[in-house]
């Protein structure tokens, strides 16, 4: 069993990772004032094609190239040791949005930098599924080939949180993970075993660090099964409609929060064709509601809010820099509102109307 994490991000906003500005410096300044508690460092899929999550992070591989007409990144096959020390972060031309985000994060003044930052990178399984060598093969073909794969991404997904730490800050590192929702089926035709063994070489570096490592999928997966590889945190499309394919496994969530286990809401609606508007304070119902289904004697509505963070339900690249905006003032009016709301005795360590609590 991975190390419990005790880091503190009770209701805190934050972001999926894709934002849609273009300037990297604009975008950092903006996640710095509006996610204050839990910044992120964004992903720029509007700047370049190159900062889509697959070739951000897949063109790290040896012999990796990437062919965006078709959506495949072609590599080499080699999984030798030291392609394995090979493992980088993505450089200005892949992540823009990194380096400035940690120039930005350098010029803060100590006592004003975060205590927890949000990192992202692709999962070894949705990597897998648009990968192919030099004789066509997939990872996900060769057990031993992807449980490498995930190694190598747990590698990358590391370097994230020693850079994080050298500013005192703790690290939440999620995987993106839609492929979750395809393990046994015929677009990605592997075992849950299969599957949660390169999941669990992803998460574990991450995790023996004392970071929060976990998987995000948008899609309905069967996480009593994803929870088998014991992610720190899962993040899920928590939307009405789509809750409740995650209170359907509300047994493994409960055991999953009991543990220590994190919570990642997506509430806000990104797709950009939302009819209605986001109302905060219905939410606050809605979300305690939904806590109160997947609630316990170990798993309290108090405790899986102390271990929830709130976002949208995807990355917002596709949104108008008006609708970001109002995202994010959306998440924190919820926030500060459920807590003083619903927040109950037992979590005497928060203080309701303190936002850095």
């Amino acid at each position: 069993m991975p190390p419990r994490s005790d880091i503190h991000i009770p209701l805190f906003p934050s972001g999926v990772g894709s934002v849609s500005e273009t300037d990297p410096d604009q975008a950092v300044a903006a996640i710095f004032a509006r996610y204050w508690r839990m910044p992120f460092w964004p992903q720029l899929p509007n700047r370049t094609p190159l900062e889509m999550m697959i070739p951000q992070f897949g063109l790290a591989l040896p012999g990796a190239e990437w062919d965006a007409d078709s959506g495949t990144l072609h590599w080499s096959g080699e999984t030798s040791d030291a392609a394995l020390e090979a493992a980088a972060l993505p450089p200005p031309e892949r992540a823009a949005g990194l380096p400035a985000f940690l120039t930005q994060l350098e010029s803060l003044p100590a006592e004003k930098r975060p205590s927890v930052i949000k990192g992202q990178l692709t999962g070894p399984l949705t990597l897998s599924m648009a990968m192919r060598d030099p004789s066509g093969r997939r990872p996900h073909d060769d057990p031993d080939t992807l449980t490498w794969l995930g190694r190598f991404l747990g590698r990358i997904a590391l370097l994230q949180v020693e850079r994080f730490r050298a500013f005192g800050a703790k690290a939440c590192i999620v995987f993106d993970e839609p492929a979750l929702a395809y393990v046994d089926e015929p677009s990605l035709p592997i075992s849950w075993s299969l599957a949660n063994r390169a999941l669990e070489e992803a998460l574990r570096p991450v995790q023996e660090r004392g970071a929060i490592a976990g998987l995000h999928c948008c899609q309905p997966p069967d996480w009593t099964r994803a929870l088998r590889s014991r992610p720190s945190l899962i993040h899920f499309d928590a939307s009405p409609g789509r809750v409740e394919d995650v209170i359907e496994h509300k047994s493994a969530i409960r055991e999953h929060v009991s543990r220590g286990g994190y919570l990642g809401w997506g509430l806000w609606p990104t797709a950009g064709n939302t009819v209605d508007p986001f109302d905060s304070k219905e939410k606050q119902y809605f979300l305690a509601n939904a806590a109160r289904d997947l609630s316990f004697v170990d798993a309290s509505v108090g405790l899986i809010f102390k271990r929830s963070m709130i976002t949208g339900v995807c990355g917002s690249a596709g949104l108008a820099p008006e609708q970001e905006a109002t995202m994010a003032q959306d998440l924190e009016d919820l926030s500060m509102g459920i807590r003083r709301r619903y927040w109950i005795a037992a979590t005497t360590d928060v203080d309701p109307d303190d936002p850095l609590t």
